[in-house]
């Protein structure tokens, strides 16, 4: 799989495979919550044409993307090609390249050194609770309804599904062999 340079509104933008979360428990802002498959699966048309943010937009001025202010210093991307793979929920990040330049050059080296780097969505959800167990790991909440708003890319902070769940932007079934097409010039 290749990163490569398209076009979208006019200007170029990395286009990087990601995975975006997995089925599973994941320990984000409201505790243990078990993320079934069926519910992943059911918020895929949802994801395309979300931004891609550097840090969470509650960091800043809002915690919704859709905030002028969310996208004047924290927008570096949009997300295209939703799609479940497995128990993966993968896309691609169109990352727009001046813009990932002045927001946060950590993101443009990861991408140009193919090295992966952790990601976190935005989304809200109807839980209940639902004490259980998955894959050896203690749930209290059941995730249903996802309303995707966001992913959000963290340089030096831990997404609830990590790169050792599976997650990260720069991440496909083969990771290593992601490169950037040598026309590329940063």
């Amino acid at each position: 799989m290749r990163i490569e340079i398209k076009d979208l509104e006019g200007r170029d933008h990395f286009v990087v495979p990601t995975v975006m979360i997995t089925e599973g428990v994941h320990h984000g802002s409201q505790g243990p919550v078990f993320y079934p498959i069926e519910e992943l699966r059911q918020s895929v048309p949802f994801w395309n044409g979300k931004p891609v943010v550097v840090y969470h937009p509650s960091m800043y001025v809002s915690q919704w993307a859709g905030d002028p202010a969310i996208f004047n210093q924290q927008k570096v991307g949009t997300i295209f090609n939703t799609r479940l793979d497995g128990k993966r929920l993968k896309a691609e990040a169109w990352i727009d390249v001046e813009r990932v330049r002045r927001v946060d050059q950590r993101v443009l080296g990861a991408i140009h050194n193919r090295q992966m780097m952790e990601v976190s969505t935005g989304l809200v959800f109807a839980g209940n609770d639902q004490y259980g167990v998955f894959n050896g790991k203690h749930y209290q909440t059941v995730a249903h309804n996802l309303k995707p708003d966001h992913l959000a890319i963290l340089p030096d902070q831990l997404g609830a599904c990590s790169i050792a769940d599976g997650a990260g932007l720069v991440r496909n079934d083969a990771w290593e062999e992601v490169f950037i097409a040598p026309a590329l010039v940063f």
